[in-house]
């Protein structure tokens, strides 16, 4: 069984970043001279501590810019970010990981906030960030979670969806994406999952993903996404394993 590797540890050298597990950090020069500084905040939580930081690194006139996946963007000078990366730090926050590890995990507000919702979203989006931020994976790997089957989170469209079910359950969807020339849906492997069961399948999931993608390197090359294991291996496979590794 692949043992799953965490890095979180790279370093600004004042033009690059520099990560020797491979993962590609969300700090990166755009087409206008600006750096893009990408913070992880699952489910898109933030203090308004934090809020005010991000506010002081860009200054009055400086531009957050939200992504789709919830994250906020800092766009600052280049000669800024050695400084930012200190304060963002201090306020507890930290650049998002953009490929070779999980991506800012999606979520909507959930159980507290919306009426419809029947799970606590954002609890769990926060616990799996905390669990897995930083893993060593293949390529891009997305989460999403949704309170509900209005699914605003779009779970069939993440490598792993997860979507809340009556009585503190999960159903669990896997091999979707979004991006892309080819969009698809992922397929529903488990209904019944329990809070505590989440993590525990997470893992496995991503312990597959990077057997399939070592096993499969040479053929598919390297930005190997779930669903590409998928499509080599069949959805059985991974659902075996889930229904094991949740039976112990």
């Amino acid at each position: 069984m692949t043992k799953l590797v965490q890095d979180s540890r790279f370093s600004w050298t004042g033009e690059v970043v520099s990560c020797s597990s491979g993962i590609t950090w969300g700090i990166a020069e755009q087409a206008n001279g600006l750096m893009a500084i990408l913070l992880n905040v699952p489910g898109g939580i933030l203090t308004g501590r934090q809020v005010k930081v991000m506010g002081e690194i860009v200054g009055d006139d400086g531009i957050i810019k939200n992504s789709r996946r919830m994250a906020p963007i800092l766009l600052i000078p280049k000669e800024r970010v050695a400084s930012a990366l200190i304060q963002l730090e201090e306020a507890s926050l930290r650049p998002a990981c953009l490929n070779g590890s999980v991506r800012n995990i999606v979520s909507c507000p959930g159980k507290g906030f919306s009426k419809n919702s029947r799970g606590d979203t954002l609890e769990l989006a926060q616990a799996l960030d905390a669990e897995f931020y930083g893993t060593v994976l293949p390529w891009d790997f997305k989460i999403g979670i949704s309170g509900c089957p209005r699914n605003c989170s779009g779970v069939q469209c993440h490598d792993i969806g997860l979507m809340a079910e009556p009585r503190g359950k999960f159903s669990l969807w896997i091999g979707g994406t979004e991006s892309g020339m080819n969009p698809r849906h992922g397929s529903l492997i488990r209904k019944g999952v329990t809070r505590a069961q989440v993590p525990v399948a997470v893992r496995r999931i991503l312990e597959l993903y990077a057997e399939g993608a070592e096993e499969y390197r040479e053929e598919l090359g390297k930005r190997i996404r779930l669903y590409h294991v998928l499509d080599k291996t069949g959805m059985e496979r991974f659902e075996q394993a889930v229904a094991k590794v949740l039976a112990e």
